[in-house]
């Protein structure tokens, strides 16, 4: 999990010190996430989105809640300069092939257009298979899966500092499965992006 903290450090005219102040920001799905600000004379947590506290002195002022314009306004500058998230797309194959399956292509078509405004990001390309057949051929399927992923990047130009590409056959499925019985949801690739 990528927590997203702003931590400014505010020297206050006629202060004896500096004073902090901490901004929980909200995970890219929108998902609260925390993080527990200490001092000397004690500690807050904050839990929610656009949570803020600042201290001074080693005191702790009393947690407040932003709202995202309030946020989005008075830290733009901040926001601004933040690196990109990280980034994480599944795409699903056909049955025993390197075939996207047509959904998955037209996503593939998005997260390409998404992924072109990305600066130039490390990629891991992990490949995945579902437990029918036997694990040689599973590892050798997913990694043609992830090769195929890899491929389409160069064809649509995506800038990239590296791309890796990782194959795990079926062992490290997103959905248990019984051995022999096709679960579509463990044939991907997952594109991740840091």
């Amino acid at each position: 999990m990528n927590k997203y903290v702003i931590s400014l450090v505010v020297a206050l005219a006629g202060c004896a010190g500096p004073s902090e102040r901490f901004l929980l920001l909200p995970q890219a799905d929108g998902s609260a996430s925390s993080i527990v600000v200490k001092t000397a004379t004690g500690q807050t947590a904050l839990d929610t989105p656009y949570a803020s506290v600042e201290t001074s002195r080693g005191k702790i002022d009393k947690p407040q809640i932003l709202t995202k314009p309030e946020v989005e306004k008075r830290y733009a500058d901040v926001l601004g300069s933040l690196p990109a998230r990280p980034r994480s797309y599944d795409l699903l194959f056909e049955l025993g092939t390197d075939r996207l399956t047509p959904a998955s292509q037209e996503f593939l078509k998005k997260a390409i257009a998404e992924i072109r405004d990305f600066p130039a990001g490390e990629f891991v390309l992990i490949g995945h298979a579902d437990n029918i057949g036997s694990d040689a051929t599973n590892d050798a399927l997913s990694l043609r899966r992830a090769r195929l992923i890899e491929r389409e990047l160069q064809r649509a130009d995506v800038k990239a500092l590296s791309i890796e590409v990782i194959g795990k056959g079926a062992r490290d499925p997103r959905v248990a499965q019984k051995r022999g019985v096709a679960e579509p949801r463990n044939r991907f690739v997952e594109i991740k992006i840091r």
